[in-house]
């Protein structure tokens, strides 16, 4: 899988918990990012991985609209290319956090990352 990817966008400062509860917007405009307890030193495509996870995957018009708006600012590496690597990352990633915060708390958030990952190992 790692030999088919790109070359990566990066390194920089990577937030790992990008998604809407994180961005401040006024006015249409984004004008503020939160919770940065999480940052990390890598490429700049993990932080769309969970915004695809949770909301651009299910809607095809939004998905382009973000490809769309994230291009108007700077060069958007080949996603179709490295989505699955970053995809399974994130759901086995995800399977720790359950445990971390509690796995029956977070039984079906589990549930659907070990989906993933069987989906990703067949």
């Amino acid at each position: 899988m790692k030999k088919l990817l790109p070359a990566p966008d990066g390194p920089s400062f990577i937030h790992m918990d990008f998604r809407p509860a994180n961005i401040i917007v006024n006015d249409d405009k984004v004008s503020g990012v939160i919770d940065f307890e999480s940052v990390r030193f890598g490429s700049t495509e993990v932080d769309f991985t969970k915004l695809y996870r949770d909301f651009l995957s299910s809607d095809h018009t939004l998905y382009h609209s973000y490809q769309e708006g994230y291009s108007s600012i700077r060069p958007l590496i080949d996603l179709e290319a490295v989505l699955p690597f970053y995809r399974f990352t994130d759901a086995f990633n995800s399977i720790g956090w359950c445990k971390r915060r509690g796995i029956e708390k977070n039984a079906v958030f589990l549930e659907q990352n070990v989906a993933s990952l069987k989906k990703f190992l067949q």
